[in-house]
């Protein structure tokens, strides 16, 4: 990603199929043992990069970091940092940034992130803070504070294929994404989705419009019931009734199932022109590693 002829960034059609992963950070001993687990196997894979998330309006914003740094200064991962502004002044901004920079975290994925619980859309703390757009050139201004790193990392935005939860139509979805690409950004990431046409209309329409920027399909593959219920609420659309019974007549748990779904559904989004596919891991390697495998991206588990 920080070789401006990446393929993701070249759009390059002659490269092989790849990849990237999101994780979030540790809520508890037990679980950061678990994900120093799943990491080292996510990044054996190869993949492009993988991210690392945070918490609403910042939370667990340190474990973030210390996530990014491990995948920087043990794995050969590239770590590409979340960052968002609500409730983060300029001056507080900047000293993040510079802080992963000279960490050598240099890739970022710029949202303005949700409002605090109990904080309406209207209260100061979010309507005083930059928009994605604006934190993108923001990004820019502070990589040129530190000539070496001016022209290292790459910023990426978030995409929604079914409308942004505050979106007023599916154009102005797209018009905010050209202008955050006019700031500079310069990949996107898409929320999670379930039918292949929602992307690939979605991407049809924006290219029309003039985005030209590489757009990467989020995919989750569900293990649970409980799981699938939460991605339909991200993706704001209803879960795949099908696969919504035979999650239930498993007994609620059947993770080859949501592999077997994510499989079928990356393999339509690839053959429609999708240039990589992102997975959201849920901290866990097994299932994310069998999509790989059985779209034939990946020959094994590296570490098993």
């Amino acid at each position: 990603m920080n070789d401006p002829s990446h393929p993701l960034l070249t759009g390059s059609a002659s490269t092989r199929v790849r990849f990237s992963f999101e994780v979030f950070p540790a809520r508890s001993q037990a679980a950061a043992l678990a994900l120093g687990h799943a990491v080292q196997h996510l990044s054996a894979s190869g993949p492009d990069f993988i991210s690392v998330t945070y918490g609403a309006s910042g939370s667990n914003r340190d474990a973030s970091l210390d996530l990014l740094k491990y995948l920087r200064n043990n794995t050969d991962a590239l770590p590409m940092a979340h960052l968002t502004t609500v409730g983060q002044s300029r001056d507080e901004l900047r000293t993040e940034i510079l802080g992963m920079m000279d960490a050598g975290i240099h890739d970022f994925l710029a949202l303005r992130g949700d409002a605090p619980r109990g904080v309406r859309e209207d209260d100061p703390i979010v309507t005083g803070s930059l928009s994605s757009a604006e934190l993108i050139a923001f990004i820019a201004e502070v990589r040129a504070e530190r000539p070496p790193f001016t022209s290292v990392g790459r910023t990426s935005v978030a995409v929604y294929p079914n409308g942004h939860p505050l979106s007023r139509s599916r154009e102005a979805d797209i018009d905010w994404l050209v202008e955050k690409q006019e700031a500079g950004a310069q990949l996107g990431i898409t929320q999670l989705f379930f039918e292949a046409e929602e992307y690939l209309s979605f991407v049809a329409d924006a290219r029309r419009a003039g985005l030209t920027m590489p757009i990467l399909p989020g995919l989750m593959p569900v293990s649970t019931s409980a799981q699938l219920r939460r991605v339909a609420e991200l993706a704001g659309r209803p879960a795949p009734a099908g696969l919504a019974r035979a999650l239930e007549a498993a007994g609620g748990t059947a993770p080859e199932l949501g592999v077997a779904h994510t499989v079928e559904l990356a393999r339509e989004l690839l053959a429609g022109g999708a240039p990589s596919i992102h997975l959201y891991t849920f901290n866990r390697h097994a299932q994310v590693l069998a999509v790989l495998r059985e779209l034939g991206l990946l020959a094994r588990d590296p570490l098993a």
